[in-house]
């Protein structure tokens, strides 16, 4: 099953860059709609994502999309919901992921989907989605390397601390390795895209100033730009995603962002790009490849 003229919003980044927000924030438009993190990029068939789900500590693979089945299909997402949408997922194993992505943009249409798990920066799942979604519009966005890797790293660190091991050098050239490989990827694939199929912002940009840069987002997607379109657009915490799901699907997209899912204006607090990381037990900065692409993004 295909959608004439599907052509959803893919937003790709490495993970803390300001994407559970401005996803969202996005996917209130009136000719949009949102979704939480639902990893469909990350296999070939609705089994295999069931699988991996079913791993050990891999279960919020499918709280996502768990969510969004029981809001689209079942009208909510009571527990009974969810148990249904588990259920209607089960029965579905095989199906290709990319007809289920085909099928959830048949339920929203004429609205198109806005998605951003954030798995989509490694090279298989890009030309996984690009095979689903061959006119998709892709938004690559960008978050200061120090601001976003000591937000990477404080997650690492957690993780670590509660497995019972933590080498902070370790993680803490990880996270800054994850920026920049994560960053190349979008660029290699992008560089294939047509013109006009891919925008590039910077996430301190469009909080600093949203009503600019979405009525720039809206334009580029050749959707509306009128004021109340924007003006729902400021307003994330109106999506029924940006809340607690049932037990059985209790987030499905960043817990910091469900708790206060409101939209903060203003330029976030990064520091300069050059100088020792707070991070790093040896106080280094960053590489000079780090370096170098942050400063093709605009950072300084």
């Amino acid at each position: 099953m295909t959608v004439p003229a599907c052509r959803p919003l893919i937003i790709l980044c490495p993970g803390r860059s300001f994407s559970s927000v401005l996803c969202t924030a996005i996917g209130q438009h009136p000719e949009l709609c949102d979704l939480p993190e639902i990893y469909l990029g990350i296999a070939d068939s609705v089994g295999e994502l069931l699988d991996r789900a079913s791993e050990r500590g891999k279960r919020y693979l499918a709280y996502g999309l768990v969510r969004v089945i029981a809001e689209l299909y079942q009208g909510d997402q009571s527990e009974d919901s969810a148990q249904a949408a588990w259920a209607w997922l089960r029965q579905r194993r095989d199906w290709s992921t990319g007809r289920l992505f085909h099928a959830l943009a048949e339920r929203v249409a004429p609205r198109q989907l806005v998605d951003k798990s954030p798995t989509h920066g490694q090279p298989d799942n890009l030309q996984r989605l690009r095979a689903i979604f061959p006119q998709a519009r892709f938004l690559h966005l960008l978050r200061h390397p120090r601001g976003n890797c000591a937000s990477l790293y404080k997650v690492h660190a957690q993780r670590a601390s509660s497995a019972g091991s933590q080498d902070a050098l370790l993680l803490a050239e990880q996270v800054e390795r994850q920026w920049l490989k994560v960053h190349r990827h979008i660029l290699a694939f992008t560089a294939t895209l047509p013109a006009g199929q891919v925008m590039r912002l910077r996430g301190e940009d469009a909080l600093a100033e949203p009503e600019l840069y979405f009525a720039q987002l809206a334009e580029w997607l050749g959707i509306r730009t009128d004021a109340a379109a924007i003006d729902a657009m400021l307003h994330p915490e109106d999506s029924p995603y940006a809340r607690p799901g049932p037990p059985s699907a209790p987030y499905g997209n960043n817990p910091g962002f469900i708790d206060d899912p409101r939209l903060r204006r203003g330029w976030p607090a990064t520091g300069p790009l050059q100088g020792p990381l707070e991070w790093s037990p040896l106080g280094a900065g960053f590489t000079a490849e780090t370096l170098a692409l942050a400063r093709q993004f605009g950072y300084h």
